[in-house]
């Protein structure tokens, strides 16, 4: 091995090492303070990186008991704990199965076929991929409260559906265009309708990407915060994320309880990510491609 090859690889390594670190050092804070007391996480400078004393009360307090009042505020009760994964689980399932079964039909119509309008529709809607959603809050909280959807669960997946077709739209259209199109006049030959070759010729070869869609719109609608805060005002709706920043008191912040209620909220999102990994790759490689 010359010189110059083992010194790229050990800056690639260590560049790799280094993010890394940067990735999987929050969460690894995260998991440590939810197994560590309140004395070591309150100890300056800190330096309990490895727990003295590892325990699972802060898991049992969260999970476990009542609303509770403290000098620095307020810690959620385990109902409303539990409340917070149904809707969050409820929330994000609906609004990734609608985001992708939108993004499919509507990704197909962009990429085969051909009607009035079709690129100037496409540019539009490419115009509000980048629209920050706090520019139309005003307008959405007016059009809710008119439409009686304020505290629902139907009203937050309409949001986030709507908010999010615009992107899963265009990726699901560049899927699609990467399909060879021989199969699916094949089967157009052969008499298949147009929702028939969709369903059975596009969409299995498409399926990486129709898969990656459906993560990717999980694992938003799951993490996001603004939209729930402001939409919501109760635990008939209100996401695991809101709930979390109840934590955050007046004065003091109850980490060890957040890191444990923390941990659990990160468990759905990494098993799916997990479980679809390898359509996930394939997705991004075929993206990638285009």
């Amino acid at each position: 091995m010359t010189l110059s090859r083992f010194l790229r690889r050990t800056v690639f390594w260590l560049a790799a090492a280094a993010l890394a670190l940067w990735s999987l050092g929050p969460v690894y804070w995260i998991v440590v303070s939810s197994i560590s007391t309140r004395i070591e996480l309150y100890t300056v400078p800190y330096k309990h990186w490895i727990p003295q004393s590892p325990t699972l009360q802060n898991y049992i307090d969260v999970f476990t008991t009542g609303p509770k009042y403290r000098a620095g505020g307020f810690l959620p009760s385990a109902t409303l704990l539990y409340s917070g994964v149904r809707n969050s689980v409820i929330e994000a399932l609906l609004a990734a199965a609608l985001l992708s079964l939108l993004a499919s039909l509507a990704g197909y119509a962009f990429a085969r076929l051909n009607f009035r309008g079709r690129s100037f529709l496409f540019f539009m809607m490419l115009l509000l991929v980048p629209l920050p959603i706090w520019v139309s809050l005003i307008a959405l909280f007016q059009l809710m409260s008119v439409l009686g959807l304020i505290d629902t669960k139907l009203g937050l997946v309409l949001l986030f559906v709507a908010y999010g077709a615009p992107l899963y739209v265009w990726l699901m259209q560049t899927y699609i265009r990467a399909t060879p199109r021989d199969i699916e006049e094949a089967a157009l030959i052969d008499g298949a309708s147009r929702f028939r070759a969709l369903r059975t010729v596009v969409l299995p070869v498409a399926l990486p990407g129709l898969v990656s869609v459906f993560l990717v719109a999980f694992l938003t609608v799951w993490n996001a915060f603004l939209i729930p805060l402001i939409f919501t005002n109760s635990e008939n709706a209100q996401s695991l994320t809101v709930v979390l920043s109840l934590f955050i008191g007046q004065y003091e912040v109850a980490w060890e309880a957040m890191s444990a209620a923390a941990v659990v909220t990160m468990i759905p999102p990494v098993v799916m990510a997990l479980f679809f990994q390898r359509y996930v790759v394939r997705g991004l490689a075929l993206g990638a491609v285009q």
